[in-house]
């Protein structure tokens, strides 16, 4: 193609398209000119003004329009729209992401090897470039949980010999890590011999073991971005990407100002789907992002150039002569709301709408039928029984603002020998990927108690459930979390709502019981109707579908619950429900 650039720039063939009248943003010097941008075939030939004889196949008259380059999202995951690729790439492409690299960790958990291939599968050969990256930690905290698949070093040498996948997705046992277990540095080796990529999860690391954990040569992280974590990251020479849920007016101001501008990217890790639709995809992060003091062109910056370079794409990321045609038309840097959207040079979205419409490819028939629990009773919830007028146990402590929860201990009272939860939520979390090669079904049961939320009632059922989606349920009395859990394992999985003995509300993911191919208007729907029914239910949360999602988390802080029992994050141990009684 640049033989093609050259011959159109000296007037001896036509550019296929001049973008002319657009103020062009160049990531390099971050500054804005006035100009055209001149396309042959999927390559950029030339930016600027065009003060030359040239001949051209068609002209788009950009209004004055902004030039950018196409978004590139540096770490997500497709399962957190919930939707299968096709409808969710056929949405952020409206939205102007065109790079992505995903992390299909969540179907990884459920069906490992075949999962990975499937989803990279049903995500390659549409318009959007995709590089999967192979998920390192299944499950994400051995020992502390179950999933479906365990990822070792054998494992990953397959996965990352599956067309598409160029890297290892984020290592998010940070604690094995910097303690030197051999098991997740076999895997982080692996990778590390092969010179791809390599993502990382570090929340919780600081000092001594911060850089015992950058030693292996992870270096890029995403979760803790508190100003003080960032700077600490920054200067042990991490590359940072800083998702939405750490987004502040003091952190955008220390980015303006960082020294080493190419270290920073803006990145999404998860957008429910309700986010999804209503406010965007990565463009919604640079919108919040420059909301908050980040300088508009340098917000493009770390949402273009530097995570090309990171993810090794260094001929995207760019406008300007050489790079590839990925070019996004916005009224406002501000708004960044795109009005034209090109991939390759040829227009795939306009308006807020997709032009293109992406195949959908299916999944294998098991698949559809991954959840493997026996039907649930009343009695499954049931607490342990405990002697004494009052008891000492450790509960999650939530609030309503965020989903780190913390470890907390308080007196419970004993009354006819059962704990009286009355004021929490009790959270359930059953294993659901079967036993042996035949998946035989069963039902175990792991409880705990979640504070915060003392108005709660009925129950919410969950098997989208970070990170090894077990079936979890939140519950205000057993027989409700009975009935939404049976439902769920009708459905094949998903999520539901139930008060007072019925179902209210519930969405179908039949796929993995992670996702579904229904339409972005069908899901829409539903979603709607379950987040009705989550006010109902009077879960008061910011961004409930986080909340719900993460409490089986054992890698987040503090304390969580999975399958196997109540789990203190930072020391990575079990720890019980009761401590005392009086």
């Amino acid at each position: 193609m640049g033989v093609d650039c050259v011959a159109a720039i000296n007037g001896k063939k036509p550019f296929d398209l001049v973008i002319e009248h657009v103020n062009v943003v160049n990531v390099f010097t971050e500054q804005v000119a006035e100009g055209s941008v001149a396309i042959c075939g999927d390559t950029i030939a030339y930016v600027g003004e065009m003060d030359f004889p040239y001949t051209t196949k068609q002209v788009i008259d950009g209004k004055g329009r902004y030039a950018i380059p196409g978004l590139i999202d540096a770490h997500m995951h497709f399962e957190s729209s919930m939707m299968t690729p096709a409808h969710f790439i056929e949405t952020i492409l409206a939205c102007g992401t065109t790079t992505v690299a995903a992390d299909p960790h969540e179907i990884g958990n459920v069906f490992g090897l075949e999962g990975i291939e499937a989803l990279t599968r049903a995500a390659l050969g549409s318009p959007l470039h995709v590089l999967m990256m192979a998920p390192s930690t299944i499950p994400s905290a051995p020992g502390l949980e179950r999933a479906g698949f365990s990822m070792e070093a054998p494992q990953m040498e397959k996965a990352l010999d599956i067309p598409g996948v160029k890297g290892l997705g984020e290592v998010m046992d940070f604690n094995g890590v910097a303690d030197g277990d051999e098991r997740i540095l076999a895997v982080v080796e692996t990778a590390r011999k092969r010179g791809v990529l390599m993502d990382c999860h570090v929340p919780a690391l600081t000092g001594r073991r911060l850089q015992a954990f950058r030693s292996t040569g992870l270096d890029t992280d995403h979760t803790d971005m508190s100003l003080p974590r960032l700077k600490e990251k920054l200067s042990a020479g991490f590359s940072v990407q800083v998702q939405r849920s750490f987004f502040s007016a003091e952190t955008m101001e220390y980015l303006n100002h960082f020294p080493l501008q190419d270290r920073i990217m803006l990145i999404t890790d998860d957008v429910p789907f309700i986010d999804l639709v209503k406010e965007g995809h990565l463009n919604a992060n640079l919108r919040r992002a420059i909301a908050l003091g980040l300088e508009p062109v340098r917000a493009v910056r770390f949402a273009t150039i530097n995570a090309a370079n990171r993810l090794r794409l260094y001929d995207r990321g760019a406008v300007s002569p050489g790079y590839k045609a990925d070019v996004l038309l916005v009224d406002s840097l501000e708004e960044c709301a795109p009005s034209l959207v090109l991939v390759d040079g040829k227009t795939v979205a306009e308006n807020g709408k997709c032009l293109v419409s992406v195949e959908p490819k299916p999944f294998p028939e098991h698949f559809y039928h991954s959840i493997h629990v026996l039907p649930l009773e009343e009695a499954d919830f049931a607490l342990p029984g405990a002697e004494g007028t009052k008891a000492l146990c450790n509960v999650l402590g939530g609030n309503t603002k965020v989903t780190r929860t913390t470890k907390t201990q308080q007196w419970i009272p004993i009354r006819d020998g059962r704990l009286d939860t009355s004021g929490f939520i009790k959270l359930a979390v059953i294993y659901r990927h079967g036993y042996g090669p035949e998946k035989t079904p069963g039902k175990e049961v792991s409880l705990a108690l979640l504070s915060g939320f003392p108005a709660f009632r009925g129950a919410l059922a969950t098997t989208y459930a970070h990170d090894s989606h077990n079936l979890m349920v939140f519950g205000g009395n057993d027989s409700d979390m009975a009935v939404a859990a049976n439902r769920l394992i009708e459905l094949g999985g998903g999520l539901c709502a139930v008060l007072d003995g019925k179902v209210v509300s519930e969405v179908s993911l039949p796929v993995a019981g992670l996702l579904t191919g229904e339409s972005v208007d069908v899901l829409t729907r539903s979603f709607e109707d379950f987040f009705q029914a989550v006010r109902t239910l009077r879960l008061d949360h910011a961004n409930p579908m986080m909340f719900l999602t993460l409490m089986s988390l054992a890698v987040s802080p503090e304390i969580k619950c999975t399958d196997l029992g109540l789990v203190d994050v930072l020391e990575k141990k079990f720890i019980p429900l009761i401590v005392s009684t009086e």
